[in-house]
């Protein structure tokens, strides 16, 4: 199963949309639409400003398999967002190449503070942060213009 990671395009908008909605409702059980998540309306006005990213991950026959976005904060903060990843391939480590590919590119723009908000459910995605040097952190602790989502209720950061 071969895979490429690219940073957005607008080709993909409505796949993207269809792959996080799919994953959030059918794999987890989660009643929400896309007008819920209004990031997935316009994905360069939320994630491609300066400091920002969007990165997608695409297999051989161009189909989405992958979602990773951050938004920067104030300061040298950001906020990981939209971190999804097709189940037949999270054995090949796409997520923490996902994940790596924001880290490596948040060095160029001195993004120094990763927080992220999750959803209790998601048991599989907090064992990635915590060992990926995520730490668990209470919600008091995020940054004042951290983007909360009313369905978050467990919260992480990594210092990079």
């Amino acid at each position: 199963m071969q895979f490429k990671l690219i940073q957005y395009q607008e080709k993909y908008k409505e796949q993207i949309i269809e792959f996080i909605l799919n994953i959030q409702r059918n794999e987890f059980g989660i009643n929400i639409t896309r007008e819920e998540q209004s990031d997935l309306k316009d994905i360069p006005l939320h994630y491609l400003r300066p400091g920002g990213q969007f990165w997608i991950a695409v297999n051989d026959v161009d189909e989405v398999i992958g979602t990773i976005g951050l938004v920067k904060l104030s300061g040298s903060n950001s906020a990981l967002k939209k971190m999804f990843v097709n189940q037949n391939y999270r054995n090949l480590k796409l997520g923490r190449k996902l994940l790596n590919k924001v880290i490596e590119a948040s060095k160029d723009t001195h993004i120094t503070d990763i927080y992220l908000g999750t959803i209790d459910k998601f048991i599989s995605a907090q064992h990635f942060y915590s060992n990926n040097n995520f730490d668990k952190i209470k919600k008091s602790e995020l940054p004042s213009d951290f983007p909360k989502l009313d369905v978050d209720n467990r919260f992480f950061h990594r210092k990079l």
